[in-house]
């Protein structure tokens, strides 16, 4: 797992991208997903998975509120190759954000 840095902003905005591989858009990585999480507060997030035309992807987008100590969980569409996580939080909320995956099996 590897996590997505979010800083968010004075009125509690925040944005970040990252690369991420999922299904037929990577020769190792079989699945992935990304979490998003809230100390502190709540947060609204928009989670969206990009294709390598920079398409949004079917299937890979997620809008949520998300209270305090909870989590929402995307499951990134094969063919994603990155994902924008943006939204807004309550005042003195943390978010954060990663990505894990499944590897390829070879034999």
């Amino acid at each position: 797992m590897f996590g997505i840095p979010l800083t968010p902003q004075p009125d509690g905005s925040f944005r970040a991208t990252a690369m991420v591989e999922a299904g037929r858009s990577s020769a190792v990585v079989k699945r992935s997903w990304v979490t998003f999480g809230s100390t502190w507060g709540g947060s609204h997030v928009l989670i969206t998975a990009l294709d390598d035309h920079g398409h949004v992807m079917p299937r890979g987008v997620l809008q949520a509120d998300v209270p305090n100590n909870r989590r929402v969980v995307l499951e990134m569409p094969s063919g994603a190759v990155m994902v924008t996580v943006e939204g807004r939080t309550d005042p003195g909320a943390v978010p954060a954000a990663g990505v894990s995956e499944i590897w390829r099996d070879y034999d």
